[in-house]
Formats: structure tokens, C-alpha cells, sequence
């Protein structure tokens, strides 16, 4: 059996894809300290606005029948995988489709920059926007399937790709037409690579398309579907916001403090993607105490790794936008604290769960309450306090979420809320923080005027005073705890 078909535990599959999240994140941060030194700000505002487009895009279109392969691959039989994939694919090629209609000339309503962008990428907009709807299955299918090391490998690759294809279109030309031909480029690999992927499958290779099926997997998706819907565009809705109500110069300097914002996903959803088929299977047989107990270690792990980074990056932010930015967009630092502190309250939760205990129709409503609720604090935020004020409404609504969403667990499971928070690990990691954050505000600039000797510094005298009060308070324990339970 080769490395890509070899099986493996929950607790590698999450350490595998948490890793392969970190160098990705690595990989895709550069993009923007690419596109600013080398395109003009109209074009990275243009930029900017492509791609919130395409987020937005990848929120709604595929109307999460991706992940309702956690659900129906468990329950198929092997013959019966070519039909829920193929009928998944059949439905985000009619998707895709859409998307590129309505993002290009073709829709009379579609804004001024996605126009220009369509017009100087000869079309290749709208077809990257038709790929990525259709590759979004990439992302689930070798995890649901048990085949983590394709993802893993795939995911990387492809990432160092689309940072040399960017850097070398924006670096050669300065022009975001090319920008946007090297996405196209991108999806076109991805496509090839689910090809490759569906020929070697058990039975993904034959594939077929159910209407009948079609319809019951549709049923089952179109409440997580508005509710995953809901739960992005909350996370959106600040951007669009600050786009609406904000000069082109504030929002470039917002988009450049929410660059952070992958972090938290690309560490968390790693995770979640190797826990989730687990907790399907121990639904499925009735085992409520292995679901608790699941959702508790995953927190845990994502703690470990999230809220350590997420209080670096908060005390070196001013240092880091200077350095990384140039310092004409030190205005995005209070905003990049903000969604660090977002980012923070997302090292904990319980909502990514709610498709396999089909909890549908639930989170589709606590979606809707908490996507109103930001829309609310990011205006009131936006005409009060500015820039910042608009990063306010996202960070609200994912506390409240959550709260509503462990509430809701704990009463599924019979269980109390606190057996799913790893509240020991969170009170010694938030202890060192704090600390770290204090010893590095103390450094302040007198150690050094050079902005990547101060990131560095900084960095160290935090990550050493979170690392040591961690292991002093009894952290150790934790992690013997953790690599028995994985």
C-alpha cells in the first residue's frame, strides 16, 4: 500500500492537515507582500475585491454538498461512493456555471470592478470562478474517504504554485490581468489533480449521477447549506461593510489587517476535517460519550496551536504591518488585533459538528440571529469608531455563536458544556499570553530600530514566557494526555 493510500489514526490525520495548514497559510501570506510592491493600489484594491468575490462565491454556490460526503460516504456502499460523488460533482459543475454568468458582463448588475477584471483577463475571471466552485470537492473528499495523505501533499503543492505563479505574473508584468490567468492556472491544476485523485479511488473511478439521490442528499444539505452560508457571510459581512462605507485607501489598509484571518481556518478546519468523519460514525452507533469526548480533545489540540499563535502575532502586529506592509498601512494594526482576538475565541468550538448529528435546521437559525447581530456592531462600530469599529461585528457574533452552539451540544449530548472545554489548558496558555504580551510591550522599540530585530525579539520573549508558564502550571500532563488519547 503506498504512503498516498495508507490509512491513518485521528490523531495523525489532525496533525498532518493542522501542518500542511500552517505551511499553506505560510505560503499564501506572501501573496499580499507580493501584490502590494508590485501592483498599483487600484489594482490591489481591484484584487482585493476579486477575491472577496470568490469567497462570498464559495460560501453560497456549493451549497455544502462537499461536506455532505462526512454524512453519505459512511452510510454508502462501496459501489454506491461513484454515486454520491458523482452526483456531488455533477451539482457544483451546474454551480460553477452560475457563478461565472453572474460574475461576468453576461449579468447586468455586476460591479464596476469585477467588469474591468473579466474585460482585462479576456474571460479567465469568470473561469477561475467556474473552477474553484468545482474543485471545491477536493478539499473534503480524501479526508472523508480516509486518504489524508492526498490531501496533505496535494494542498502544499499546489499552494507553492500559486504563490510562484502570482509572484512571478505580478513580479514580470505588474499588471492583474496575469495575476488572474495564473489563478486560472491554478484551479486548472487542482482540477487535474481531482481527476488523478477520482481515477485511483475504489470507486470513485465510476462514476454516476442520481437525480433521485440527487434530491435526498440536497434535502439534507439545504439547511447546513443557509446555515454555512449565514456562518461565512457573517465572517464576510464586516469586509463589505468597510467596502461600503469606507474610502478605497481605509478598506485596502482593513483588507491588510484581515489578512490574519486564515489562521484560525486553516488550523481549525484541519482538525475538524479529521475529527468529523469519527463523530459521524460514533452518531451513527449511538455514542453519545465518544462524541463529547472527541470534541473535547479537538479543542484542545486547536488550543494548543491557536491561541500561542494568535498572541504572538498580537504583540508583534505594529512591528509586523510596518515590516510586511510598508508602514503606509500601519492603520490596519488595531484592526489586526481585533480578528486576532477573533481568532482566539475560535480555538474553541462545537458548531463544525452540527452536520453529523443533523442539526441542520438549528444552525441555520443561530446563523441567521448571529449574521444580523454583526451587521449591526460592525455599522454601529464603523460610524463610531472607524476602521477598527468595522473588525467589531465578526468577532461579536462568533462569541455569541459559539455560546449558543455549546449550549445546544451539551442538550443533544446529555452532557454538561464544560466537558467539551479544555477550560485547564485555556486558563494556563491565556496566563502565558498575557505575560508575553506584557514582557513584549516592555521592549517596546528600545531594544532596536530595525523592525525585523524587534518582530523577532518580541516573538521569542513572548513564545517564552507562553511555552514556560504553560509547562510550570502543569501543561506537560496535557500533552502525555493527548498523544494517549490520539
Amino acid at each position: 500500500m503506498s504512503f498516498l493510500e495508507r490509512p491513518v489514526s485521528v490523531g495523525r490525520s489532525a496533525a498532518l492537515l493542522a501542518a500542511s495548514g500552517c505551511v499553506e497559510f505560510g505560503l499564501q501570506f506572501l501573496i499580499p507582500m507580493i501584490l502590494v510592491r508590485n501592483l498599483a493600489a487600484d489594482d490591489f484594491g481591484k484584487y482585493r475585491i476579486f477575491m472577496l468575490t470568490a469567497g462570498t462565491a464559495l460560501a453560497l454556490a456549493p451549497a455544502f454538498m462537499p461536506q455532505s460526503l462526512y454524512y453519505f460516504l459512511p452510510r454508502a456502499s462501496t459501489q454506491g461512493h461513484g454515486v454520491v460523488i458523482g452526483t456531488v460533482l455533477a451539482y457544483l459543475a451546474g454551480a460553477g456555471i452560475v457563478v461565472a454568468i453572474v460574475a461576468s458582463p453576461a449579468n447586468p448588475y455586476v460591479g464596476a470592478a469585477l467588469r474591468e477584471v473579466f474585460a482585462a483577463s479576456r474571460g479567465m475571471s469568470a473561469l477561475f470562478l467556474m473552477l474553484w466552485i468545482v474543485v471545491s470537492i477536493s478539499t473534503v473528499l480524501p479526508v472523508a474517504e480516509g486518504r489524508v495523505a492526498w490531501r496533505v501533499l496535494s494542498d502544499v503543492c499546489i499552494a507553492a504554485l500559486r504563490v510562484a505563479a502570482i509572484g512571478l505574473a505580478a513580479a514580470y508584468t505588474h499588471q492583474l490581468a496575469w495575476v488572474v490567468w495564473a489563478l486560472a492556472l491554478e484551479a486548472l491544476v487542482r482540477l487535474g489533480v481531482l481527476a488523478a485523485y477520482l481515477a485511483t479511488g475504489t470507486g470513485g473511478a465510476r462514476l454516476a449521477f442520481d437525480p433521485g439521490f440527487l434530491l435526498t442528499q440536497f434535502r439534507y444539505c439545504l439547511p447546513f447549506a443557509v446555515g454555512a452560508a449565514l456562518f461565512v457571510l457573517r465572517a464576510q459581512a464586516d469586509q463589505w461593510i468597510a467596502a461600503t462605507m469606507l474610502s478605497h485607501a481605509a478598506f485596502a489598509a482593513f483588507t491588510i489587517g484581515a489578512v490574519v484571518l486564515p489562521v484560525a481556518s486553516l488550523i481549525r478546519q484541519p482538525i475538524n476535517s479529521a475529527v468529523l468523519p469519527h463523530i459521524s460514525q460514533a452518531f451513527a452507533a449511538g455514542d453519545a460519550g465518544r462524541i463529547v469526548y472527541l470534541l473535547s480533545r479537538s479543542n484542545q489540540v486547536t488550543a494548543l496551536i491557536l491561541l500561542p499563535a494568535a498572541g504572538v502575532l498580537f504583540a508583534v502586529a505594529p512591528e509586523l504591518v510596518s515590516l510586511v506592509f510598508t508602514p503606509k498601512y500601519e492603520a490596519a494594526t488595531p484592526v489586526m488585533r481585533i480578528y486576532l482576538l477573533g481568532i482566539m475565541f475560535q480555538s474553541i468550538a462545537t458548531g463544525y459538528a452540527f452536520p453529523s448529528l443533523n442539526l441542520g435546521s438549528l444552525a441555520m437559525r443561530i446563523n441567521l440571529g448571529c449574521l444580523l447581530f454583526s451587521i449591526a456592531c460592525s455599522v454601529v462600530g464603523v460610524y463610531y469608531l472607524g476602521l477598527a469599529g468595522a473588525a467589531i461585528g465578526s468577532v461579536l457574533a462568533f462569541a455569541l455563536g459559539e455560546a449558543l452552539n455549546f449550549r445546544v451540544m451539551g442538550k443533544r449530548l446529555g452532557s454538561a458544556a464544560t466537558e467539551m472545554l479544555p477550560i485547564p489548558t485555556i486558563f494556563r496558555i491565556g496566563l502565558g499570553i498575557a505575560l508575553g504580551n506584557v514582557a513584549a510591550f516592555a521592549l517596546g522599540g528600545h531594544v532596536s530600530e530595525n523592525l525585523f530585530v524587534l518582530v523577532m525579539l518580541k516573538a521569542i520573549a513572548c513564545t517564552v514566557c507562553t511555552v514556560g508558564l504553560y509547562v510550570a502550571t502543569g501543561g506537560m500532563a496535557d500533552l502525555r494526555l493527548l498523544r494517549s488519547s490520539f
